[in-house]
């Protein structure tokens, strides 16, 4: 008795799961959520809290397209590792100028979130 509602409970945490595109697209969906709710307000405290989720964000995509583990083609760990980089310097000087607009790092997570969820789509 007590395996099979293990079993069922099992089998709906499956299907009610991310797939890791699906996952990836949700941390570019909360970021931009963040970077959106902080970018006009005059909360610097708020807004280099945002910024250091979008560098840790970034941070992670640089780390996981630095080593070819067969996962991805080259050319796209290259294009991901440049995004990941232009998107943390330009955290950085936003960090220290705070009249620096924060659309750019919006943007660039956009066309990120665009690109996971047009490939979502090919899919289904």
């Amino acid at each position: 008795m007590y395996q099979h509602n293990a079993m069922n409970a099992y089998r709906s945490a499956v299907s009610q799961s991310l797939s890791d595109r699906e996952a990836d697209a949700e941390c570019f969906r909360r970021l931009i959520a963040v970077l959106e709710s902080v970018a006009y307000e005059g909360d610097v405290v708020k807004r280099n809290q945002a910024i250091a989720k979008n560098q840790r964000l970034w941070s992670l995509i640089q780390r996981a397209n630095a080593v070819e583990a067969g996962m991805v083609e080259t050319e796209d760990r290259l294009l991901f590792a440049r995004m990941a980089d232009q998107a943390q310097r330009y955290g950085i000087r936003a960090m220290l100028d705070p009249t620096l607009s924060l659309a750019p790092l919006i943007e660039a997570a956009s066309n990120v979130l665009e690109g996971l969820s047009s490939f979502a789509e090919e899919e289904g």
